[in-house]
């Protein structure tokens, strides 16, 4: 699973940067492919890019991001002092699924994270949450159960 925070902010000297968005994605592996994909789909061009010291990230200055890798191994803190939004996110994912379902089913797994993506980003959405869902309801066509339970295809 490929996850990205936005920080709207850098937050106070010694803080953490206060998050905005967050983009989770099931990737099919974790190589460069697919994590160049998941970066042109889910990012703006031009962005600043912090990763972690996968080999899979190599390119991502060719393809028009600035990056910054932070090799984990090297460095002082832990992971979740360095990524701090990324490693909530995926905790918080993590507990959603264990809330959800006892078995999340890998042919449904992306409908999951889709959904607990959803949920993240409108949670501080609340006041417009009828007007949201009947907006949703009008303009979105139904699907068939075949369609429902048919197995979704990975981007990458």
């Amino acid at each position: 699973m490929a996850v990205a925070v936005e920080h709207s902010a850098q937050g106070q000297p010694g803080r953490t940067p206060i998050p905005a968005h967050a983009v989770l994605s099931v990737l099919p592996n974790a190589g460069s492919k697919s994590l160049d994909g998941f970066l042109k789909d889910k990012t703006e061009p031009g962005s600043h890019v912090l990763t972690d010291g996968w080999n899979g990230y190599w390119h991502v200055e060719s393809n028009g991001f600035v990056h910054t890798a932070i090799e984990l191994s090297k460095q002082n803190q832990p992971a979740h002092k360095l990524f701090p939004w990324v490693q909530n996110t995926l905790s918080n994912q993590k507990r959603f699924l264990l809330g959800t379902t006892p078995m999340v089913d890998n042919k449904h797994f992306q409908r999951y994270v889709a959904e607990f993506h959803h949920r993240l980003n409108r949670r501080s959405m609340e006041q417009d949450l009828l007007v949201r869902l009947l907006r949703a309801c009008i303009h979105t066509s139904t699907i068939t159960c075949d369609q429902l339970i048919a197995v979704p295809e990975l981007t990458g």
